[in-house]
């Protein structure tokens, strides 16, 4: 089940690399290190894989980590070990987004503000939930996270640390000092605008919205938001 989200590839310059030398011969220590990777990253998957059709079945807060373990075929440590808290199983507790969306900000082409960079790219990840492989698993998770309220407990904390990531980074680049407000609101008014496209997507991949029509529509969302984030209150909804 996915945690969040695919962001947009946010690319990096190449490191400066050391002159190539003879690849090292793979000796019998390696082999059977990456052999156990290899096999704990097929247990991580086959617990999460087993733990998603668990939820799905019957909800979050309805499911054990002992039958997570054993629709596994493992023990329920193992479990633990892999997943410390059960809401890992859905949630990552550093998701991608995060280093992802601090990255955009960062690398902003100078003139552009803070809000129009981090708001546009919140809407073009967004904007990838109507597309044909992510619409289902938008809908079960969208099932999965409003079925249980300890999901959305844990959501809105990982929504707040991903606030306050950005709020921080605006505060570094402007020199606010600590406490003041301009950074904390403009970062609460980008993380809202996510909040309020990822219900839209969950919303409308409950409803059996078509793909395109939900790209279509998140699209004209998200630029809506985007332009109110860019533009600022002033103007909006004065009283008639």
């Amino acid at each position: 089940m996915a945690s969040a989200p695919s962001v947009p590839a946010v690319t990096a310059p190449a490191p400066i690399a050391p002159p190539p030398t003879a690849p090292a011969a793979a000796t019998p220590a390696r082999k059977a290190v990456g052999a156990r990777e290899l096999r704990r990253q097929q247990t991580r998957e086959t617990i999460v894989d087993a733990a998603a059709e668990l939820f799905a079945e019957r909800g979050f807060d309805q499911v054990s980590v002992l039958e997570i373990a054993q629709r596994a075929g493992v023990v329920e440590k193992t479990v633990f070990n892999h997943f410390p808290v059960k809401e890992g199983l859905v949630f990552e507790s550093d998701p991608p987004m995060r280093a992802a969306l601090i990255e955009a900000v960062r690398r902003r082409p100078l003139g552009r503000s803070v809000a129009s960079a981090a708001g546009g790219f919140v809407v073009a990840a967004i904007g990838q939930l109507g597309s044909p492989a992510a619409i289902d698993a938008v809908a079960e998770m969208a099932r999965v996270v409003r079925g249980s309220r300890t999901l959305m407990v844990r959501e809105r904390e990982i929504l707040g640390t991903l606030t306050d990531a950005l709020a921080e980074q605006i505060r570094l680049e402007t020199r606010a000092p600590d406490g003041d407000l301009e950074p904390w609101l403009a970062a609460h008014a980008v993380l809202g605008l996510y909040a309020a496209l990822l219900e839209l997507a969950r919303d409308r991949a409950l409803a059996g919205t078509p793909g395109p029509v939900m790209a279509e529509e998140l699209q004209a969302a998200g630029r809506r938001g985007l332009a109110l984030l860019e533009r600022g209150l002033a103007g909006y909804a004065p009283a008639r």
